[in-house]
């Protein structure tokens, strides 16, 4: 996201609202039963907006990502369609 936009929800409020398209029943949704999260390890402004949209951290793929300069590892979490509350803690974030 721009500098300028940074900081002001944007993400959080867009991530919640496709995670809710996702779980919601056809037709009004696509009626998902798991939604998945994968980010570079590392990017932990986009692990904040997962963990407060309710995503549980399942943990890191060791070279899952491919990246600018070859392969990255890769942060992956989950969330199911009963899982719609605060997510527990991260390990990976402070």
């Amino acid at each position: 996201m721009a500098v300028p936009f940074r900081g002001r929800g944007l993400l959080t409020e867009a991530a919640h609202a496709v995670v809710e398209f996702g779980f919601d029943s056809a037709p009004a949704g696509l009626g998902l039963v798991r939604i998945e999260w994968h980010a570079y390890a590392g990017n932990v402004a986009s692990a904040r907006v997962a963990r407060r949209v309710g995503f549980h951290f399942e943990g890191t793929l060791r070279l899952g990502a491919a990246g600018r300069n070859g392969r990255e590892d890769d942060w992956v979490a989950g969330m199911l369609v009963g899982d719609r509350e605060k997510s527990p803690a991260w390990s990976i974030l402070p």
